[in-house]
Parts: structure tokens; sequence; C-alpha cells
């Protein structure tokens, strides 16, 4: 079983399935330039963005949105974030969700 697999059962498990959860997408960039123009992309896929520069000079762009998480939904967008992170000379450093009881 993936490392997504098991993330999306504890995420069912906690809150149940079908429900909107706030997922947080981990994106990291050699430069600032590199970070704007990937959370650019990402702002016109529309997801919300911040870009955060860390210690070793690196670029942190965390993305999120709110989405019904399936198996199938999360296999895509990490396909999909990795892609988006290749284009632009990044790493995709995957994803954490938020637990909602309503």
């Amino acid at each position: 079983m993936s490392g997504d697999q098991l993330a999306l059962d504890a995420l069912f498990q906690a809150s149940g399935v079908g429900k909107l959860h706030l997922f947080r997408h981990y994106l990291y960039f050699c430069s600032e330039s590199e970070g704007a123009d990937a959370a650019e992309q990402l702002q016109r896929m529309g997801y919300t963005t911040e870009e955060i520069p860390e210690a070793d000079g690196s670029w942190l762009v965390r993305a999120t949105h709110e989405v019904r998480p399936t198996s199938d939904g999360v296999s895509l967008l990490r396909q999909a974030m990795e892609r988006l992170a290749n284009r632009f000379g990044g790493e995709y450093d995957g994803w954490e969700a938020e637990t909602r009881s309503t």
C-alpha cells in the first residue's frame, strides 16, 4: 500500500469518506523566480499559494485547495504536482490534509 493510500485511509478513518478536506501540497524550488512561476501556474489552476524562503536558500511553495479526496483523485493530484514541480525545476514533497468533522 502506498504512503498516499495510508494517509488517505487515516484521513477517512478520522473524519469519514466524502467530506471536503483542506489539502496542502509542498513544492520546493531552487530559486525565488522558479517558485514564483510555479505559484502563478498553481493559482491559475485554482490553488491558493504561499511562497516561503527556506534557510538553505530554496523556496517552498505551499499550495492549498479544498477537495473531496478519493484514492484515484489523490494519485492524479500527486502526478500533476510532480509534473508541475519538474516543469519549473523543483521537487514535490507531498501533501497533508486537515480532518473535518462536518
